[in-house]
């Protein structure tokens, strides 16, 4: 049961503020979701006990351990309604804050950054030539107001002659020093997306007169079976990306999670302690 924040009677401290039916994905109020998430872990989760800081070490040759260099390459995604985003290859004076993507990369062919195709990235790629994940990672990255997005396929040179024995040492500080990741537990493969519709949740709104309305609702807060259990959880790479990260939003196909080292919040408002699924991760099989 959740009721309307306007909602003034003597039943509204005994039950959950929040709205029947969640905002459409890749709606502003979705997108201001996950906005409000980052803010109050930023505002409130700051003191230096907690896992939600970022790195004192920094990524390889940051010249102080507070500054945080950007990974090797990212792309760097623009703003709204660009028709290109760009892979960048940095240097060791560069820094700043970047998203990492965290999916699974389903069947071939991979969209990749191979030795062929490297010089063509960094002049441009186009926005809507972009798999579908992809693209939807770019506008979440926009929306979050952050200009750098880091994509492995991207922003690792695969196949012959590329550098990724040499990139995956640096994937503790790609992922840790992210300013947070993107995981897509319900995208099977680039192609597939994530800020398409989720699965309708079932509820009733009830009202008294010209009252604001209290619902009666489907439960849908369930991390273990939407994130723990997914596929996307069951690779190996991916448990190292969970494990490193110090904040995730997980997409699904009934909400969105968020993730810190306070626990977890639902776009439902729902919040559970960390402690109520730690052990399992422990435990979960793998595959690579």
């Amino acid at each position: 049961m959740c009721f309307h924040s306007d909602l003034r009677t003597r039943i509204d401290q005994t039950i959950q503020i929040g709205l029947g039916a969640l905002p459409e994905a890749e709606s502003e109020m979705h997108f201001e979701v996950i906005r409000q998430w980052l803010k109050h872990c930023d505002e409130n989760h700051q003191d230096g006990a907690s896992s939600c800081l970022p790195p004192t070490t920094g990524y390889p040759g940051s010249p102080k351990p507070t500054q945080k260099r950007l990974p090797t390459r990212v792309i760097e995604v623009g703003r709204d309604g660009d028709g290109k985003v760009f892979l960048r290859q940095t240097k060791a004076e560069d820094m700043g804050e970047w998203l990492a993507l965290s999916h699974q990369w389903g069947p071939m062919p991979h969209f990749c950054t191979t030795t062929a195709t490297l010089s063509r990235h960094l002049e441009g790629l186009d926005f809507d030539a972009l798999p579908t994940t992809f693209r939807d990672a770019v506008a979440v990255t926009r929306a979050l107001r952050c200009r750098y997005l880091w994509i492995d396929c991207l922003c690792i040179i695969q196949g012959d002659g590329g550098d990724f024995n040499e990139e995956a040492k640096r994937m503790e500080q790609v992922y840790s020093g992210a300013y947070c990741v993107l995981a897509i537990s319900r995208a099977a493969s680039h192609y597939a997306g994530f800020l398409g519709p989720r699965r309708k949740r079932d509820f009733v709104e009830l009202r008294r007169r010209e009252e604001a309305p209290f619902y009666i609702c489907e439960n849908i807060d369930d991390f273990n079976t939407h994130v723990l259990e997914s596929d996307l959880s069951r690779r190996g790479w991916v448990l190292q990306e969970h494990a490193l990260a110090r904040r995730t939003v997980f997409f699904t196909d009934h909400q969105t999670y968020w993730e810190c080292g306070e626990g977890v919040r639902c776009e439902t408002m729902m919040k559970m302690k960390k402690y109520t699924y730690a052990l399992f991760l422990r435990f979960l099989p793998l595959s690579m």
